[in-house]
Formats: C-alpha cells, structure tokens, sequence
C-alpha cells in the first residue's frame, strides 16, 4: 500500500497542492501524449534536479512567491511518464507558466468573492479532510518494513508459489466425430506409421485451427484442457510419442508429445522484489487495520439508522378490477 500523497502542515500548504491538482488536469494529458526527446535528457535532467536549490524563487504573483520544490511537486504527482516529458527546462519553464496563470486566476476569483462560495468551500473541505486522512495513514504506517530475512521464510515456506509446474508441448489432430470418422482416423494412422509427417498431416486433415501450425498447441500444464485430452497427452513419455485416437466433446483427437519441461523453482533472487513488495503490502494492510481499530476506540462514531422499506403494494387482479 504505498501511499503517494504527502499530507501537509498547514491550510495554506493544502491549497497550493489543489492548485497542483487543476494544473495536473492541464498538464497531465499532453505530457502523456507528447512526443518530446526524453531519453537523451535523462541523465542531465537528473543532474540539473540535483543541483537545484527546491527554496529558490522563480516568479512571484502579488506577493505569494512560486519556488522550484512547487515545481517538483507537480512533476511527482504526475508520475514517471508525465515527468519523463516534462522533466527539462523547456517543460519546467511550462509548469512555471501554467502556475502563474493559476495565481493569476485564483487571485480574480478571490476578487470577485468566488472563494467564499458553498460550493468551493465544501469541495476545499473535502479536499482537507481527504489530504490530512493520507498524511495520517502515512505516518501510521511509516515504521513498516520487510527484512530480507522474511522474505526468505516465505520463499522456503511456500515452495508452490515459486514452482513452474511440468508443460508439456503438444501437436494434435482434430477429426470430426461422424460417419466418416473411422476411416478418417485409420487414414492418419496409416500415413503416420509410413512414415507421413505429424506436421503435413496435421495441416491437411486437422479441423482445429492449429492445424495452419502443424497442429501446434504450444506448452501446456495440467488443467488447461478437457479432462480425456489431458488424460492421453499426460501419458505420453517421450517425444515424438504419439496418442491412440481419443474422443472429447470436440471430436478425435491423434496427440503427438513434442517436448517436456519438467517442474522447476524459482531461485530466490529473481522473486526477492516480487514477495518484499508482497509482504510489504501485507504488513501495511495489518497496520491500517489496527490503526484504524484504535481510533474507532478513540473516536465516537454514530451510524445513521436505515430507513424502513415501504411496504409492497398489491398488484390488483383481474377479479378487483372488475
């Protein structure tokens, strides 16, 4: 549960992050889309970042004052891709641009008295109520953290998570189950053991679409096919072996063994990330949950009582209408 939205301290800090968030609506669709240069630019805009003061003033509206950590704020809330665009002077000299004319606006609407609407100040509420709820979940979870150690213990404790079971790769023949079926079959059978290809059998008798690739069916693993399928495939031992015919819903199928790969494990250090960030989520799953149990210890909660359904009403029958 990684928790992206930084709560702030105080009330003025929360209303410049909702100005982040309408700017976002004017940025965020055209960093997505842009089809700005990006890879050439990575390593200096990752120098240029680091060698910028975040207190420096850039522009100043009246006297609220625009610093290069508002900036960065807008590129972190934009993700990886918006800021892979947006990420170079030419796109921070835009974001610059876009929050001067929100300062801009925002000081007319202040103006004209539209910060004192109901509506605005319920949605600035709102907005306080969710930007504080985040900070405190952060800070709630904030001690979590997954050892490698434990992530060790749950790789040897749960060895089927980490197992790629037995596949086997499969051609087959697919016949239609009707009157001609038989001499079908025996017609396969017969050009098979003189020695006809699987392959070229396959793309000139085979119904299943499969049969363009020689009747390929690629890898396959238990539970992927009809029970009488898997059954025959399954007891195949070497390649090159070939089934007896065998009847599914489908129709008759002549399955030929291909290859085997037999189970295998994961090493551990392939999935290491894959279960930190697993256990990771798991912990901070536990964590919300008694944080969240003490405060409803803490703090009283009254829940509304449901409002009685209205009783059914009767449909009339023929016989009351008359």
């Amino acid at each position: 549960m990684k928790m992206v939205f930084k709560g702030s301290k105080s009330f003025k800090k929360m209303g410049s992050a909702f100005l982040a968030l309408v700017l976002l609506a004017v940025l965020i669709g055209t960093a997505l889309a842009s089809g700005a240069e990006t890879g050439s630019e990575s390593a200096q805009t990752r120098e240029a970042q680091a060698a910028r003061d975040p207190e420096k003033v850039l522009a100043s509206v009246e006297k609220q004052e625009i610093k290069e950590k508002d900036i960065d704020q807008i590129l972190q809330m934009m993700g990886p891709q918006g800021a892979m665009v947006y990420d170079n002077p030419q796109g921070r000299k835009a974001i610059l641009d876009e929050l001067i004319a929100m300062r801009l606006f925002a000081l007319k609407g202040e103006k004209d008295g539209l910060d004192k609407t109901p509506e605005l100040l319920a949605s600035v509420e709102s907005f306080k109520i969710q930007a504080v709820a985040r900070a405190a979940i952060e800070k709630a979870l904030e001690t979590v953290t997954v050892s490698d150690e434990e992530a060790q213990k749950y790789y040897d404790e749960h060895p089927d998570q980490f197992t790629e079971p037995e596949k086997f790769q499969l051609s087959h023949i697919l016949v239609s189950d009707d009157v001609t079926s038989a001499d079908t079959l025996k017609k396969i059978e017969a050009d098979l053991a003189s020695g006809a290809s699987f392959d070229a059998v396959a793309k000139e008798l085979s119904l299943c679409p499969s049969a363009s690739q020689g009747g390929d069916l690629g890898f396959v693993g238990k539970g992927q096919m009809v029970p009488e399928f898997e059954t025959a495939a399954f007891a195949l031992k070497e390649p090159g072996e070939i089934s007896k015919p065998v009847k599914t819903s489908y129709g008759w199928h002549i399955i030929k063994l291909v290859e085997k790969k037999p189970a295998s494990k994961h090493e551990f250090e392939k999935v290491k990330s894959q279960i930190l960030q697993g256990l990771d989520n798991e912990k901070k799953g536990q964590a919300y949950q008694a944080a969240l149990a003490e405060l409803k210890k803490t703090f009283t909660v009254t829940m509304a009582e449901p409002a009685e359904a209205a009783p059914a009403q009767e449909t009339p029958t023929s016989e009351d209408k008359k």
